[in-house]
């Protein structure tokens, strides 16, 4: 293992883990947006090296779950107008909205649905926001500000308990574990696993493909290979800890199949297109990094030491130049460098 590709590395104040990170463009400049398994909410500024905690207003973990301890395991961020949304959820938690630098309360976690843990992806449809939760199915919910007759996820009176309801995409049979959100040729599709892989229409909910999974499925992601769109999950079974397969979006065919190499569990998969090389990167259990090329399935350069659990990658652009971020266990985050 090497850490020559390590570019910078920057621990929160707390010290305390990192659970989920997502990277917010704000005027121009990455902001890693962590929370950690303490319930704070962290942003870190990676060109200047600054943190700041970032409070949110009106939240009470035990309103709206068990109160033995809050867990925020996904967030996801959208920004509308300069202004950065924040979303988080857990397996005590439903999922919550909040503008992120202010910390005020936009939309309060809704009492029926106190859990997420496959995952959250938010994304702007004109001026609505859209936010799915991976549940015991993905569950989409909208927030329009422009609308002030309801509450931001459907009203709260009981006489309209049905309207607060998400959209809930079906075919799933197990809780969600792996969630994303993307464009096939235009259209907002959703692919999500559990005991298969779905590959979803999200508007319409229409099932668009089906794959069996032999294995758990943690990661899921939606790319394209030169220029052809594709599905990549990572699975574990009893002969690997992490299997990535890639199937062809359109029609359906697997393209790839080939083992990460890592000793523990995969938990953690993101995607990019780097100049003609769609990159694959994994984050798993045993501390280790490991960046595929998926045009033919070879790892490049040796896995990247973390040092300590990873549970959380994302690949960003960084002053001209694409980046991959890990953190984990130990609270910090970690910029690498994808090629050797």
């Amino acid at each position: 293992m090497t850490d020559t590709r390590l570019i910078k590395s920057s621990v929160n104040p707390s010290e305390t883990n990192i659970q989920d990170f997502v990277v917010a463009h704000v005027k121009g400049r990455p902001l890693v947006v962590c929370a950690t398994h303490v319930h704070e909410v962290w942003t870190w500024d990676m060109a200047s090296d600054e943190w700041v905690e970032r409070p949110l207003a009106d939240f009470d973990n035990g309103a709206y779950g068990i109160p033995v301890y809050p867990d925020f395991l996904h967030v996801a961020v959208a920004v509308v107008d300069g202004r950065v949304l924040f979303a988080a959820g857990g397996a005590r938690q439903g999922p919550g909205l909040w503008d992120l630098m202010s910390g005020d309360l936009l939309n309060a976690p809704p009492e029926f649905r106190t859990w997420v843990h496959g995952g959250l992806a938010m994304f702007q449809d004109g001026q609505r926001t859209v936010l799915v939760a991976g549940g015991s199915g993905p569950a989409v919910w909208v927030w329009d500000p422009s609308d002030d007759e309801v509450e931001p996820w459907g009203p709260s009176d009981d006489e309209y308990a049905e309207e607060q309801e998400p959209r809930e995409l079906p075919g799933h049979g197990d809780d969600v574990r792996g969630l994303a959100v993307g464009l096939l040729r235009g259209r907002p599709v959703v692919v999500s696993s559990s005991d298969n892989i779905l590959l979803s229409d999200l508007e319409s909910g229409e099932l668009l493909h089906e794959w069996s999974a032999d294995g758990l499925v943690h990661a899921v992601a939606l790319s394209e290979i030169g220029g052809r769109p594709v599905v990549l999950a990572v699975m574990e079974s009893d002969e690997t800890a992490g299997e990535i397969r890639v199937w062809d979006a359109v029609d359906g065919d697997l393209i790839e199949d080939f083992s990460t190499g890592h000793t523990d569990r995969v938990s953690a998969v993101d995607v990019a297109v780097i100049g003609d090389r769609t990159l694959a990167v994994t984050g798993s259990d045993d501390g280790t990094v490991r960046v595929f090329d998926l045009s033919d399935g070879q790892q490049i350069g040796a896995p990247l030491a973390h040092e300590g659990e990873v549970w959380t990658v994302a690949v960003t652009p960084l002053e001209g130049r694409q980046v991959v971020l890990t953190a984990g266990r130990g609270g910090a985050v970690r910029v690498w460098d994808p090629l050797p």
